[in-house]
């Protein structure tokens, strides 16, 4: 005999869960935290099971208090996304799932959100159409993506966790910049080393020519953190340092492009970088919107850029991979084309994300990415990374509630659309 209620009736069942859950407080979590769960699989995948609904229920009510979210293409689908992940995290918890069949459906949860389509076009839509302001819009893209961080952070930590135990053998040592999960080697000069690399080529293939990328080490050791988001703030950053110089190079007319200098250092627990251009700079009147998702000097890309052309740069290793003797950037199969594509057509700058997410990806693990800039000449860019272990997540200590809003929203009407879960409840 069937028990089980019908689709329509689970589908009440599982948004009223969604409304209920959003309420609830994410779980504040250190990286030491993290670490520590990671000695015991079990207790990370229970954790995992109990955390992950709630942070998605967050989400989803995030983006349903948004103003006329159902019209917003990317806003319906990222939502429509996390509430097929919540569905098959709560079915996972009901039928009582082994690790193993966990393991496998957050990898399938992975792989779908890094697919997920950049909510910043929508976001210029509220702008243009004056529903939200710059400073809201950055605000609540903010605190979106620090839990789209944290969340991943505990989903890589897990499948890294699992993966070794099912293999019964120790994780591989190799060096591998695109690693997910936390590192006790992060290895911060061969990152550098292997940004500056990728950078040069992708500038090459872009603009025909490239600076030099210097790489000095300063005193640089390996230390605690994880790989993939260093190499995603250098690689942003170099981004924008290449095209600039590229750019002002054309414009002097110079005869040879000065060098891009990038220094990278250990001291006191604290690995810092420097990267220096000379590019032109900022002007003075443009440096309070260089942190904002909606700014950007270079040329805006109109195409359907998803978010792992943005900021999950695995596909910069395929890119690095196709610029070998025997490949092209050209080269396609049937996973990678759209994402090759659309790499091809912004590779180095036009999306206005690099410098606000960078910065969020440091200031999550307790760093800071600091700006100077001398209009008309160059900048300079320094990242200071703690070894992480013993500070709280930038999200576990500001992860918003139902209620979340900028102040300057806080009686604004049109931030809780009618229908929307929090106002329902009555809460504003």
């Amino acid at each position: 005999m069937n028990l089980l209620p019908g689709e329509g009736r689970l589908d009440q069942l599982l948004e009223a869960e969604i409304t209920t859950m959003s309420m609830q407080e994410a779980r504040s979590l250190s990286v030491r935290d993290m670490m520590d769960l990671g000695q015991r699989p079990e207790t990370l995948a229970a954790l995992l099971n109990e955390e992950l609904p709630v942070r998605y229920a967050r989400r989803i009510s995030m983006l349903e208090a948004l103003p006329e979210w159902q019209g917003k293409d990317s806003i319906r689908h990222v939502r429509e996304m996390y509430i097929k992940s919540f569905k098959e995290l709560r079915f996972c918890s009901a039928e009582g799932m082994s690790e193993s069949g966990l393991r496998l459906t957050l990898a399938k949860i992975k792989r779908r959100h890094t697919r997920t389509n950049l909510l910043v076009q929508s976001f210029k839509e509220y702008l243009q159409q004056e529903q939200l302001t710059e400073t809201q819009i950055n605000d609540w893209l903010d605190q979106f993506f620090k839990l789209r961080i944290s969340t991943n952070l505990l989903i890589s930590q897990f499948l890294e966790i699992a993966n070794d135990a099912s293999q019964g053998s120790e994780a591989d040592a190799s060096f591998d910049p695109y690693q997910s999960f936390i590192s006790t080697k992060c290895d911060p000069l061969k990152i550098a080393e292997h940004a500056a690399n990728v950078i040069q080529d992708l500038c090459h293939e872009w603009y025909g020519s490239a600076p030099k990328i210097i790489v000095t080490d300063a005193g640089a050791v390996p230390f605690t953190f994880v790989p993939r988001y260093m190499f995603y703030i250098l690689s942003e950053l170099l981004k924008n340092a290449v095209r600039a110089t590229v750019e002002q190079h054309s414009f002097t007319g110079c005869s040879e492009m000065v060098p891009i200098t990038l220094v990278v250092c250990t001291g006191r627990g604290v690995t810092s970088v420097r990267i220096s251009d000379t590019g032109g700079g900022i002007p003075v009147d443009r440096l309070p919107r260089v942190w904002s998702y909606l700014y950007t000097t270079a040329q805006p890309q109109d195409v359907p850029i998803t978010r792992e052309s943005v900021d999950a740069p695995t596909r910069l290793r395929h890119v690095e991979m196709s610029m070998q003797p025997g490949h092209s950037l050209l080269d396609q199969d049937e996973d990678t084309s759209q994402e090759h594509r659309i790499l091809l057509r912004s590779p180095l700058a036009g999306l206005g994300c690099g410098l606000p997410l960078s910065r969020l990806y440091a200031e999550y693990l307790g760093g800071r990415l600091k700006l100077q800039t001398l209009p008309r000449y160059g900048t300079d860019v320094f990242v200071y990374l703690n070894s992480v272990g013993n500070c709280v997540s930038a999200a576990a200590r500001s992860v918003p509630s139902t209620n979340w809003a900028p102040t300057t929203l806080a009686e604004d009407s049109m931030w809780w659309p009618s229908g929307s879960r929090t106002a329902e409840h009555g809460i504003m």
